[in-house]
């Protein structure tokens, strides 16, 4: 019998090579929230939410501190899971990242998974002009990490924000910061972006994980950092970035290898 369905899947991954790289330990514990910021992003709800990791590393061989970058990105993974009290219930790992003098850098790749309504979904592009950009972020202690207390009480808020009907745009930071999440809102319907000019360099390409941007259609007791336009362009600091020229930046690099412009036939 044919019938129709809400419930939906989320699913989300988390990971940053550089980060990783310099501190195996905070670049695991840190994929492990990137990962599950990208499903509360989504509009999926902190509950019953369940992880799988992908580890990659070096040939140990016998050199203790080869041995020591997965010891270190583990501690990491197992203190994430055992602060947000989340499991991770598969993974592979591998120790084959060495081929003559050349070496990955400590992998470990972060999967969170969940389910929920499509109803709940929020998509990431802006929506409207005239709506306001806040950046919610949660507390953070003296390692660089954040409060757990204080991450799960932001999951929380924003969940109730979306709920709400408040939130009609979301992104949580990745690599490139407040600057990349911004340009990517942007890309979707067209919409422009009017930022703070109390915005530092370091806040806007800062890694900044753990936050999120979010376009809302009513004023929130958070910072704010701009504004959605109509205008075809990232304006900052008295200088404006034309958005077809970022998006063909962002598009044409892969363009000769997965072409996206296809003449009809």
């Amino acid at each position: 019998e044919k019938g129709h369905t809400n419930d939906c899947s989320f699913m989300s991954w988390g990971y940053n090579p550089f980060y990783t790289e310099k501190t195996p330990f905070h670049g695991s514990y840190m994929a492990v929230i990137e990962s599950v910021c990208k499903l509360i992003a989504t509009g999926a709800s902190f509950e019953d939410v369940y992880l799988t990791f992908q580890e990659y590393f070096e040939r140990p061989g016998k050199d203790p501190k080869r041995w020591g970058k997965p010891m270190a990105a583990l501690l990491g993974a197992f203190k994430a899971q055992k602060d947000l009290k989340v499991a991770a219930i598969g993974g592979k790992d591998s120790m084959s990242g060495t081929f003559e003098n050349l070496d990955v850098p400590p992998t470990l790749v972060s999967f969170a998974v969940t389910t929920g309504k499509v109803s709940d979904v929020v998509s990431p592009e802006f929506k409207k002009a005239g709506n306001k950009l806040y950046l919610i972020s949660p507390e953070f202690d003296e390692n660089g990490l954040p409060v757990t207390e204080s991450l799960v009480a932001t999951y929380n808020k924003l969940t109730g924000l979306m709920r709400s009907g408040a939130v009609e745009a979301c992104y949580t930071m990745g690599m490139g910061g407040i600057a990349e999440a911004i340009m990517k809102m942007s890309f979707g319907n067209g919409l422009g972006v009017s930022l703070n000019d109390t915005l530092s360099i370091n806040e806007l390409f800062g890694y900044n994980y753990a936050s999120f941007v979010v376009e809302v259609n009513t004023d929130l007791d958070e910072k704010q950092i701009g504004v959605v336009t109509e205008c075809k362009e990232i304006t900052y600091g008295g200088e404006a970035v034309n958005l077809n020229e970022l998006l063909g930046i962002y598009e044409d690099k892969l363009e000769s290898v997965y072409s996206c412009y296809i003449p009809d036939t």
